[in-house]
């Protein structure tokens, strides 16, 4: 089935072409603009993708690595505050013996260089040499010169011991002599503190920096309470009534009044020392005795003043410093903990950090191999759907091809979109018909085999014939042919001469062809033409067909059914068509000239070729 006039066009896509279409959206968002059917394009697209999987593996090494650093810098400054901290703990140690020594050679000046007190001075000087010894390190002090080195401040002890006259010297220069060396190492300790930046720490480092604070001015109090109670008049070498100067009397209570601040301070600051201390001391006798005698010395008035007397409250005092010492030991050792838990925690932050790092480093080959090889395995993926696609789009056409050689093509693209198709009425039309001459009798010499290839060869010329006319070919029945002409696409009044055109050209090829198993025998067909109007419609849904109604329809397939061998049988309208659309002359095509006799009942159909004229005449 085909049309002259209205022919059907597929715009065939070559594979570029479809290629370029299917990957439209993809190039659109392409960083580079690539076609991604080349092997460039998809190279550049691995490209792209194993990037994208890079780029994360080298951001997460960057940054595992700047972490790496910090934590590294983290790790050794508090490594270097845990060994302050450590260290601070054995200077500690020796602060406290510098303050029971100092205490003592107040309390041996304040008594005349008593002999019981100076048996407790010698004792105490071996306890701070001892402490002194035992430093692991030596606190970072390059001013005064005597803490240069412990060599340095070991001889700077011992030459004053040695220069130390009970007589001359003055309680106040003695405790202004080790209160000032003191100061200087609870000043390295405080700088210790505050170069820790500790978030977790800060608040046990300073409440540790306080209670060093208050246990040097108890110190200093413990001093100068000895003078209180052991004072005696150097001239006369008798022991006087115990009793302050007021100068003495405003010191005293500055250190006293500073040593509770301080403790008061570093109990704020950690609660450990406030339970400690209620613990050891608060609610104790000695805190009672203490208090008492603090309250005797404030109101500056004693019976009787005696080494006795300054030794116990010397005692007493010591008693109180030893609870801070352990206080102060206790939470050295509170801080130490949780900075070796702050250091272990950074130290496995610092593991898992190498370990990522490493493990990127390691995997970034592997992972890099196995994207290529996915994204390969994707591109081979998608070549194959892309073929797959075009294959199916060339199937679809194909189908859609068959389709239009079954069906109208505009009746086909309905049945394509789904649409319903209502029978159509078409008023004039002409219709043909046309059978084999002799058809039973050759199938009689035929095999079954033979009569396919035979008819399969007769209309294929036919089929081949129409392709030039304004005809929609029906459908074919055994030997029988059934075209029209002027449907489904009217052509307003030429489907007569268009069908009568058609047919003389059917009857010269048929004439001059010969039946392919029977050598020398022509074939012989017989044709009927009818004009008039039909109902043509779509019957059924699986195998659809499209069908011609009305009487248009018998009346030429009758017409072809009374035809003559190798002539036109035409109807009066079909006549009267032809007379109305060409006149005397019909048509001229080539060689062939269609003439119609108007006075003749019957319709006169010659062909003139190379002078010679054959009339068929029906």
């Amino acid at each position: 089935m085909a049309y002259r006039k209205n022919s059907i066009h597929v715009k065939e896509t070559s594979i570029n072409t479809f290629d370029d279409s299917m990957f439209t959206r993809v190039k659109r968002f392409s960083l580079f603009s690539e076609n991604l059917s080349t092997k460039r394009g998809q190279n550049c697209q691995m490209l792209k993708i194993i990037g994208l999987v890079i780029i994360p593996i080298i951001a997460m090494v960057i940054e595992n690595a700047i972490k790496i650093s910090k934590d590294e810098e983290k790790l050794s400054e508090e490594k270097k505050v845990r060994g302050k901290i450590s260290f601070s703990v054995e200077i500690g140690l020796l602060v406290h013996y510098i303050q029971i020594e100092r205490g003592t050679t107040a309390l041996y000046i304040s008594s005349g260089g008593s002999p019981l007190v100076l048996t407790n001075l010698q004792t105490n000087r071996l306890k701070t040499d001892s402490s002194l010894d035992s430093l692991n390190d030596w606190i970072t002090l390059s001013s005064p010169s005597q803490f240069r080195s412990r060599d340095a401040y070991r001889v700077h002890l011992r030459t004053y011991r040695y220069n130390l006259d009970s007589i001359n010297t003055t309680i106040n220069a003695v405790i202004k002599f080790y209160s000032n060396d003191n100061a200087l190492i609870i000043g390295w300790v405080g700088s210790t503190v505050k170069e820790s930046n500790s978030e977790t720490l800060w608040q046990s480092l300073t409440a540790y920096h306080m209670l060093l604070l208050s246990k040097e001015e108890a110190g200093i109090e413990r001093a100068l309470g000895s003078t209180f109670y052991a004072r005696v008049d150097t001239n006369a070498v008798l022991f006087l009534e115990g009793s302050f100067p007021l100068e003495d009397l405003l010191w005293y209570t500055e250190k006293k009044t500073l040593g509770e601040t301080y403790l008061l301070r570093s109990m704020q600051y950690s609660d450990s020392v406030k339970k400690l201390l209620d613990e050891q001391y608060t609610y104790t006798i000695l805190a009672t005795e203490l208090n008492n005698m603090r309250q005797q010395i404030s109101i500056n008035n004693a019976t009787s003043a005696s080494v006795v007397a300054g030794l116990v409250w010397f005692e007493n005092m010591t008693s109180y410093i030893n609870i801070l010492k352990t206080i102060q030991d206790n939470l050295a050792k509170e801080i130490v903990v949780s900075l070796n838990n702050n250091l272990s925690q950074h130290e496995m932050d610092v593991r898992i950090s190498i370990f990522i790092v490493v493990g990127a480093i390691v995997m970034f080959p592997v992972i890099v191999v196995l994207v290529y090889r996915l994204n390969k395995k994707l591109q081979l993926f998608a070549n194959s759907l892309k073929n797959k696609t075009y294959d199916l789009e060339q199937e679809r056409k194909r189908s859609e091809q068959l389709l239009y050689q079954m069906l109208p093509v505009s009746i086909a693209k309905q049945m394509i979109k789904n649409k319903p198709i209502e029978p159509e009425y078409f008023e004039s039309v002409t219709v043909y018909f046309s059978d084999i001459v002799g058809f039973t009798t050759i199938c009689s010499k035929s095999s079954p085999m033979q009569v396919i290839y035979m008819l399969n060869a007769l209309y294929s010329v036919i089929d081949e014939r129409i392709e030039l006319f304004d005809v929609y070919k029906v459908e074919t029945i055994g030997d029988a042919y059934m075209m029209v002409s002027g449907l489904p696409v009217r052509n307003s009044d030429q489907h007569a001469s268009e069908i009568a055109l058609m047919s003389l050209d059917i009857l010269e090829i048929v004439s001059q062809s010969v039946i392919p198993h029977i050598p020398g025998e022509k074939w012989q067909i017989r044709i009927g033409i009818n004009t008039g109007s039909v109902v043509a419609g779509v019957v059924g849904t699986k195998m659809p067909r499209y069908c011609l109604f009305g009487n248009t329809v018998n009346v030429a397939s009758r017409m072809e059914s009374t035809s003559k061998p190798s002539m036109i049988h035409i109807s009066p309208s079909t006549k009267i068509a032809l007379e109305q659309h060409t006149g005397f002359l019909v048509e001229q095509r080539g060689e062939t000239i269609i003439k119609v006799d108007l006075e003749s009942p019957q319709l006169r159909l010659g062909r003139r070729r190379h002078g010679r004229m054959d009339t068929e005449v029906y």
